[in-house]
């Protein structure tokens, strides 16, 4: 077969678009394989959240070592089980977090191979909304000359109708699972 410029774009865009869809699937699929586990592990981190803000996650591609960022009124701590287990330790000790919750937490995430969870801000309205996310990681992007690609779930508190949310679905870079549920593909992943 002959290989002409025409053809390989054709080629190039019927690989994207391959790629897209199954990014879409991906994703919607991985969410309603885990949902109850995935609302779980976001009610028991809520809970944890309550007592000093955080995100948590892992550092490995084994899902071994443990990473906690912890927020505080002025600093935000970052601590992980690879450098220093003890350091870890005592954060967890001095802000009181329920170390049976924590492990709980953990052991979810990993059931569904979540590497980072945690909360962000933005205003809408001039009023602050908070969102719950997770991200995951491809599982194709182990081979070679494929660039890293993450899957973020959103988590809305309650259904948000905002020109800049519905920008972002129309353009394609947020997409809408249900009306609390969207994800993201990203490069990073968080």
């Amino acid at each position: 077969m002959k290989f002409n410029r025409l053809n390989i774009i054709a080629f190039v865009a019927f690989v994207f678009l391959c790629a897209c869809a199954s990014s879409k699937r991906k994703s919607a699929d991985y969410y309603e394989l885990n949902k109850t586990v995935i609302h779980e592990t976001i009610k028991l981190y809520d809970q944890l959240y309550q007592q000093q803000p955080f995100s948590a996650g892992f550092t490995d591609k084994s899902f071994k070592y443990y990473l906690l960022e912890v927020t505080t009124d002025t600093l935000r701590y970052i601590y992980n089980t690879d450098n220093n287990d003890e350091k870890f330790y005592e954060v967890i000790k001095n802000f009181q977090y329920d170390t049976a919750k924590l492990r709980e937490l953990g052991d979810r995430m990993l059931d569904i191979k979540c590497l980072w969870l945690s909360k962000a801000s933005f205003y809408v309205n001039e009023k602050r909304e908070t969102v719950t996310f997770l991200s995951f990681k491809s599982k194709s992007t182990d081979r070679p000359f494929v660039e890293n690609k993450y899957y973020i779930l959103i988590f809305l508190p309650y259904p948000m109708d905002n020109p800049k949310i519905n920008e972002r679905v129309r353009k394609g870079s947020l997409i809408k699972i249900n009306d609390l549920v969207y994800f993201a593909i990203t490069s990073k992943f968080r």
